[in-house]
């Protein structure tokens, strides 16, 4: 029975997917959706923040750090975190020290690389979601 219930919870949870490639936002969403979630993408940091402030119903952040022109990835972490407290995944296609440092102080929720694959991320999603409702029990 309630391992029923925890599933059906897990589908309604709803991402913000941040990603300013949209081929690759689609494709990123569309593998989401088949993970249950539902899934909302903004594809700049900036129109990422604005959706966080408007739709309670988001859950959890999947942030690719290389936003292209305009704020990165970093930053629009930083100020959604501000205003709410949300975990967030970092995505990069880089695996450059450099990338992963930029983020590190932000979040502790951990970072995926593109192109590991649905299972790493997928996992990577639960963990957060387990290691963030320990945190806000215990806070």
């Amino acid at each position: 029975m309630n391992a029923d219930h925890h599933e059906e919870h897990d589908a309604e949870k709803t991402l913000l997917l941040v990603e300013d490639e949209a081929i690759i936002a689609m494709v990123e969403a569309q593998m989401l959706e088949s993970f249950g979630y539902r899934v909302v993408t903004a594809l700049s940091g900036e129109e990422a923040v604005e959706l966080v402030m408007e739709n309670d119903a988001i859950s959890l952040v999947l942030m690719d750090i290389d936003l292209g022109s305009g704020m990165d990835g970093a930053e629009a972490a930083q100020r959604i975190l501000d205003v709410r407290n949300l975990p967030v995944i970092f995505l990069t296609s880089h695996s450059e020290r450099a990338m992963v440092e930029k983020v590190q102080g932000i979040t502790r929720f951990g970072y995926v690389i593109k192109s590991t694959g649905d299972f790493v991320l997928r996992s990577t999603i639960e963990m957060a979601y387990e290691l963030f409702e320990k945190q806000r029990r215990s806070s």
